[in-house]
């Protein structure tokens, strides 16, 4: 960067440098004093804070006013004081107004009429032209927190002029930003903090006067300093409202007597107990035990005393002390979460969600809440759903940005903000303009709609097949014409003189003049081997037309070959041609066999043979006597071990031949089997202990034997006669 004579530019918060001239520049550091150590009389921690520069720091002390109960109050500068007024009254208003009249109302009513004590109703925040109203109210049976915005209620996560609503745990919260405030509303609860930078020594309403110093927290409307809280507070009533109590204030402020003999309530002992007596160094219990034993002698209801032990346990945790209480109340003061969270007493103030844009709420960073388990992580800042994933998951793994849109299978889809769940509707095409097809031979067919391709449109297409036939008949001598037209599916037939014409000049004619001479054509009718010449109607020549298979062999000779003819060539018997028929073509078949391995050393002398096709080489296997084993069972028993058996196998001469002198068939039959045998025998070992004597036959000899065959004439007549 380039700096003018004068000019000054900021290196960081405490070093800026000027330029002198002459290419000489001044760096000047600011020197920052010791930070100052300070106490806060309302016993809050003091915070460390920039100056405007953000170079250098200082302690301030938090202003925080708190209510809770019937109501029990402390101001921004910890005085404790009990005000038992319904109405609305002043909270908070600047002393001299500097940021757009903001200023905080609370609204009480009378929760225990017959001793006519008070609670909060409801807290009323001036902004701007804003008016914010935090309240509770019976929606659908349940009492439930509600926000308005200018009369018309919003939900967390609402934001209009500087003003920012949510909620955390129980609590409705409101933030300024702009001025850094923040308010919070439960029902029985409310705190309003503020910054000293902004608000110190400019406050005034029954939160006190942020100057810390107790000595002038009572102060009036007319900028009187009294002693006594309680009545200054009823000074603060909004309006001229006479049928409220206090107006005008009363000369001395009394509270509704305890009940006789009125013993310290079991839950308030918890405040002084060892439950929070890690808070009792920070925050001193008096108050809040105070606060709870008054309530419990006034209030029947015992759950009322529960606000003053919240009210502790949530001051501890704003200074960082986690009190884990609720658990010791035998059931009094629950904390009831959501099926999918759960209660924990010092949670993050600032859970981890899947939204980027999370606010972070000021504070220690812990509060009491419902939380999400572990392994789960908070949707949104204001849901209640936990999810393992902060994206959307398609069925196939496809992980999808929430808000995310597109399109599968033809349905629109988009992965909900609000639930990370996948919202598929399906795809919606325009409607589609009717389209009939008149011209002979289009269909209606439906096409994809490239720029959409989940929807489609009608459109024409031809289809042939469809046309009419050819019905027109030609005068002999002449032949049809095919002629198709642009645009159109079908073609049209003409007729045509079988003739050949050409344009030539006269030749009977001095004058160079044109003339077109025809001659019949002359067809060729000849037709190789397997081909037949055909006359085609409406043509004027015929054309071949295959009858038969050609098979040209390697020495370049021809055969030809019918339908279901088989064919080998001279000297080659294990290939085979034949002709097949399909779809009106003939096409031939060529047939190898594959001879299997053959060794002759396997073969008895004398017995290698040709196969029955010629091709292959074989044994010829004659007949003999084979041995075997297996374990003999009759009646029950069983050979103990197996016995050796024998039997015949092998082919005999035999055969069936037509015989030209005797002009019939001749057989001759013959069977492999035993012509000499012996009788054996076993002792067979039965199931009840018993042993049994058992003979078998055994083969010693096997033979060719001749057999009488029977002629096929008188098979079929026997067949006949059993028929």
């Amino acid at each position: 960067f380039i700096l003018q004579p004068g000019q000054r530019h900021k290196l960081s918060n405490c070093t800026e440098i000027i330029c002198e001239g002459d290419n000489k520049i001044k760096v000047l550091q600011q020197t920052c004093k010791p930070v100052k150590e300070i106490t806060c009389a309302n016993k809050y921690p003091p915070i460390l804070v920039p100056d405007e520069n953000y170079c250098c720091y200082h302690y301030e002390c938090q202003c925080v006013c708190s209510g809770w109960g019937d109501p029990h109050y402390i101001t921004f500068d910890g005085t404790y004081y009990t005000f038992l007024e319904n109405c609305t009254y002043v909270l908070v208003k600047q002393i001299v107004p500097k940021y757009d009249n903001f200023r905080v109302y609370i609204d009480n009513y009378y929760c225990d009429s017959k001793d006519g004590l008070s609670c909060p109703k409801s807290i009323i925040i001036y902004y701007k032209s804003a008016k914010v109203v935090l309240t509770r109210e019976l929606m659908n049976g349940v009492m439930t927190n509600v926000m308005y915005f200018n009369k018309k209620i919003v939900q967390p996560g609402f934001k209009k002029d500087g003003i920012y609503f949510s909620t955390l745990g129980i609590n409705m919260i409101v933030e300024i930003p702009e001025i850094g405030a923040t308010i919070t509303f439960s029902g029985l609860i409310f705190s309003v903090k503020l910054p000293y930078s902004k608000f110190g020594n400019n406050t005034e309403g029954q939160c006190g006067t942020c100057t810390n110093n107790k000595a002038d927290e009572c102060r009036l409307p007319s900028g009187k300093i009294i002693s006594s809280c309680p009545q200054m507070a009823h000074h603060w009533l909004v309006g001229n409202n006479t049928s409220c109590h206090g107006v005008p204030p009363p000369s001395h402020v009394t509270t509704p007597p305890p009940r006789p003999q009125c013993k310290v309530p079991e839950l308030c002992k918890i405040i002084l107990s060892k439950v929070f007596a890690e808070c009792h160094d920070v925050i001193p219990p008096e108050p809040f035990f105070k606060g709870c034993v008054f309530d419990g002698c006034r209030i029947t209801v015992e759950s009322m005393q529960c606000s003053s032990l919240e009210m502790y346990a949530t001051e501890c945790a704003s200074r960082g002390v986690c009190i884990d209480w609720r658990g010791k109340t035998n059931n009094t003061c629950p904390y009831n979460c959501p099926a999918n969270m759960e209660y924990k007493p010092c949670g993050s103030i600032n859970p981890a969600t899947c939204e980027q844009s999370s606010v972070d709420h000021p504070g220690y960073g812990v509060t009491e809440g419902c939380f999400c388990p572990e392994g789960t992580t908070l949707l949104s800042e204001h849901s209640s759903i936990c999810v393992s994933e902060c994206s959307c998951r398609e069925p196939n793994g496809v992980y999808r940005e929430p808000g995310e849109k597109w399109t599968t299978n033809c349905q629109e889809c988009v992965c909900d903000r609000h639930t990370l769940r996948v919202q598929c509707t399906k795809h919606v095409c325009s409607m589609p303009q009717q389209k009939t097809c008149y011209e002979p031979g289009y269909v209606p067919v439906q096409v994809q709609i490239p720029e959409d391709p989940c929807c489609t449109r009608t459109e024409c297409y031809c289809n042939t097949s469809l046309c009419p036939e050819a019905t027109h008949q030609c005068l002999e001598g002449q032949e049809i014409i095919t002629v198709t037209q642009p645009g159109k599916c079908c073609p049209t037939f003409e007729c045509s003189p079988c003739e050949t014409c050409t344009c030539s000049e006269s030749s009977y004619s001095s004058l160079q003049q044109v003339a077109v001479k025809c001659q019949p054509v002359i067809c060729d009718t000849y037709c190789p081997m397997g081909y037949k010449y055909a006359v085609e109607p409406g043509k004027c020549c015929g054309t071949c037309k295959a009858v038969a298979c050609i098979v040209i062999t390697e020495d370049n000779t021809t055969h030809v070959l019918k339908i279901g003819e088989y064919w080998h060539q001279p000297g080659n018997n294990c290939t085979a041609y034949t002709c097949e028929k399909h779809n009106g073509q003939f096409i031939t078949v060529v047939v190898k066999k594959t001879c299997p391995y053959f060794n002759p050393d396997d073969c008895e002398p004398n017995t290698i043979k040709l196969s029955d096709d010629g091709c292959c080489r074989e044994c010829s296997t004659g007949c003999k006597k084979h041995n075997t084993t297996t374990v003999i069972k009759h009646r029950g028993c069983v050979s103990p071990a197996p016995v050796e058996m024998t039997y015949c196998e092998g082919s005999c001469d035999a055969y069936s031949r037509y015989s030209q002198e005797a002009n019939m068939m001749e057989h001759k039959c013959s069977c492999c089997q035993e012509v000499q045998t012996s009788i054996r025998k076993v002792t067979l070992r039965c199931s009840d202990g018993t042993h049994l004597d058992h003979s078998y036959t055994y083969v010693d000899q096997c033979s060719c034997v001749g057999a009488e065959c029977i002629p096929q004439d008188t098979v079929n007549q026997q067949q006949q006669t059993g028929n």
